[in-house]
């Protein structure tokens, strides 16, 4: 009986055998259309990750097969469209664009019930997968893992993509008591009559291992590998030291351009780093609306202008204390002996934006606001105390101080803060009144962040409070005047850049410079329209703006040039000239009349401009749109608006 069971055990596993092998290779199924002509969207992409399949609907650490069938379904009918390894390279390295809700899948642990169950539904959708795994699992015997004539198989399928979560999968400095690291965030420990391992040593290790891993999968499949997933999540990058971290940086720069680091979050923006991405963990309880909840309460958004329901539906990602709401007023008590933490889900890709908000400072310590949170090496912060507003940025290991301004000797109750950020300008009042007679100048670094909440003190139990908090997000605007003069300045809040006449430099430069010191102290960066200049002269121009009358007004605050395509018959002159002027540390905005748009459309070459200025209304033909927000970045796309004054200023706007 014994030796009927083994034999009818291992036709089994001959069976789950051959039907993976089927599954993964030989039954030929309609490959996943992407459609990559018509993605136009450059913000960011969803990543979730599933641990592995069952087909046992019970409670368990694993989803099932028909619940996977489920949430994928509902993903599809709610709009998600997948997208491969590659996309999301080249959305970091070319600004390469995504669908419009662009959704990266992942399985780690390399399980071949992953594949097997999933197959069909990947199908079904039309869903591209990404499965990780470890490089020592695809030797030997192994009923649960992938192994390398296997992983062959599921290279060539065009459903899959294969990465990596290193080499070696086992743990070390494991103790009798339980203690254990994984393999590539500790030195080994001493033992069996051999010492600690050195720091050389570690770093050696760690480099092998990444070249491991890597060539586990090349050798194999003929496909280098582009993904990672550092395990254990939420350390590379947090709480590894220096010195663990550093050979890990450098294996992942040498090996994997694309890096999953973290858990918790799913929306990864234009602005994180490649190498440190993070994903969502689906939990195997939850159902298909759970699943979208979850991942739609992630999403960028415009505006928040209620917060009552804000803490109900999982809107603010806690790092530290707990967040809770009355009504729009929002209460953050922090933790003992840590300062409390909040992002607001969604702000990730705020650039342009206005915050009005009350704040009552923690009994005895602080308030803290911040603007463009990146992470704990970028951020503007706002600290509010009972008796000063500082303002405080952080790019790198400083912590610089802007401005420090002393609150009224009479001040009672919440202060009242009103910022609007814009370019790399704060524009800040507190109780109506401006605490600085000039723009606080913000570092490149800080282009675009999260909205945060924090509350600081000396003492454990602290607690912030603040009050009709309002967040607005507002696209560019551009103002084209024949002379300065003839600008409106109403509305500079939101007017996000000036174009001026290239004469601006000769005709009365000293009162074009006062002027500019006007415009720029609203946080509007000023452009320089050598648009009918001669191409061979542009260069020469830019060049004396350095030497123009009242130049260390103008060098200073001028943020670009505008130049026109019809200007340029040779787009590799373009290129070379544009290319010259970014060196000099101005951007360049590329003007199109309807004469030029075919020639942008039809371009084989495409110049790289900061800015695309169309001296028309949004395209009609609804292809050609399409086609240049595939080809160009549309949130740097402006097109020509009407002015009070047909013969005046001219307005750019993004297409609504």
């Amino acid at each position: 009986m014994k030796k009927f069971l083994r034999y009818l055990f291992q036709y089994a596993i001959l069976a789950v055998a051959g039907f993976f092998v089927y599954q993964t290779a030989f039954k030929r199924e309609a490959p996943p259309a992407f459609h990559r002509d018509q993605w136009t969207q450059r913000e960011g992409f969803m990543a979730i990750s599933y641990g592995g399949l069952s087909l046992d609907e019970g409670p368990g650490t694993l989803t099932s097969k028909n619940r996977l069938r489920e949430q994928l379904s509902a993903l599809a009918a709610a709009g998600y469209r997948t997208i491969t390894t590659k996309d999301v390279k080249n959305f970091y390295d070319a600004n390469g664009p995504l669908p419009d809700k662009a959704l990266y899948l992942m399985f780690e642990g390399g399980r071949k019930d992953s594949v097997l169950f999933s197959q069909p539904i990947l199908v079904h959708t039309g869903y591209n997968a990404s499965l990780y795994l470890y490089g020592d699992r695809l030797t030997g015997w192994s009923r649960f893992f992938v192994r390398s004539d296997e992983l062959r198989k599921v290279a060539a399928n065009p459903f899959w993509d294969v990465g990596s979560m290193g080499f070696h999968s086992k743990l070390i400095n494991e103790t009798p008591k339980g203690g254990y690291a994984y393999y590539l965030t500790a030195r080994l420990a001493a033992g069996d009559g051999k010492p600690e391992e050195t720091p050389e040593g570690f770093d050696a290790r760690v480099a092998a291992d990444y070249k491991r891993a890597y060539a586990s999968i090349a050798d194999e499949t003929g496909k280098p590998p582009l993904g990672y997933v550092f395990m254990p999540a939420n350390t590379l990058g947090v709480s590894l030291p220096p010195a663990i971290a550093k050979p890990n940086d450098a294996g992942l720069a040498r090996f994997f351009p694309v890096a999953f680091t973290r858990v918790g979050e799913s929306y990864n923006s234009r602005q994180a780093d490649s190498r440190r991405l993070t994903r969502l963990q689906v939990d195997p309880t939850w159902s298909p609306d759970r699943l979208l909840l979850e991942i739609e309460s992630r999403l960028p958004q415009s505006s928040f202008l209620d917060f009552s329901n804000s803490v109900l539906h999982g809107l603010w990602q806690v790092g530290a204390g707990a967040i809770t709401a009355n009504g729009q007023a929002l209460t953050l008590a922090a933790p003992a002996g840590k300062d409390g933490f909040a992002l607001l889900r969604g702000t990730e890709g705020f650039e342009n934006f206005l915050c009005r908000v009350k704040v009552v400072p923690a009994r005895g310590g602080a308030a803290l606001i911040y603007l463009r949170y990146r992470d704990s090496g970028s951020y503007v912060r706002i600290q509010v105390t009972a008796d000063q507003v500082i303002v405080r940025e952080k790019n790198g290991h400083a912590l610089n101080t802007l401005v420090n301004y002393v609150l009224p000797v009479d001040q009672t109750g919440p202060v009242a803060l009103d910022c609007c950020v814009k370019n790399n300008r704060l524009l800040m009042r507190v109780g109506g009144k401006e605490i600085s007679p000039y723009p606080i100048p913000l570092t490149a670094g800080t282009e675009r962040g999260s909205f945060a909440l924090g509350a600081l003190g000396d003492t454990g139990g602290h607690k912030a409070a603040f009050s009709d908090l309002r967040l607005t997000a507002f696209p560019p605007r551009w103002l084209a005047a024949p002379a300065l003069a003839d600008a409106s300045l109403d509305n500079l809040r939101t007017l996000t850049a000036m174009v001026l006449p290239a004469k601006s430099l000769t005709d009365d430069p000293v009162a074009n410079a006062a002027a500019l010191v006007t415009v720029a102290a609203s946080g509007v960066v000023p452009f320089l329209n050598l648009s009918e200049t001669d191409p061979a002269k542009v260069e020469a121009m830019a060049d004396s703006v350095a030497s123009a009358p009242a130049s260390l007004i103008i060098a200073k605050l001028l943020g670009g040039f505008v130049l026109s395509l019809e200007d340029f018959p040779d787009d590799a002159v373009l290129a070379r000239l544009e290319k010259r002027l970014r060196k000099k540390g101005f951007a360049v905005a590329l003007r199109v009349t309807p004469a030029s748009k075919n020639r942008l459309l039809a371009a084989e070459k495409l110049p790289r401009p900061d800015w695309l200025l169309f001296d028309m209304p949004p395209l009609s033909d609804a292809g050609d749109m399409t086609r240049l927000a595939n080809r160009f970045d549309k949130s740097r796309m402006l097109f020509r608006t009407p002015g009070p004054d047909p013969e005046g200023a001219i307005y750019y706007d993004v297409k609504g």
